[in-house]
């Protein structure tokens, strides 16, 4: 059995805002969250979001297969986006 090993890599974000970290601070605090898992859960989640790029990919996909991409398409892939 092999068993797999997950490194964990650490992100410094210099010459951030004092008002953008004083408000990651508090947002941190009322998720009950340290800063680094606040900050970690932002940056997870944003990466998991389709890029606007990935979004055009798949209209262009849609319209290849279909003919176009009609207005309820285009709302259909921003409604998955802002679920994700």
């Amino acid at each position: 059995m092999l068993l797999e090993t997950q490194m964990v890599k650490n992100l410094q974000v210099r010459d951030l805002d004092e008002e953008v970290l004083a408000e990651l601070k508090a947002r941190a605090a009322r998720a009950r969250q340290s800063l680094s898992a606040y900050t970690a859960q932002l940056l997870t989640e944003a990466v998991a979001r389709p890029t606007a790029d990935d979004l055009r990919g798949r209209l262009e996909a849609l319209k290849a297969l279909g003919g176009g991409a009609d207005r309820a398409d285009i709302l259909d892939e921003v409604r998955k986006t802002r679920e994700a």
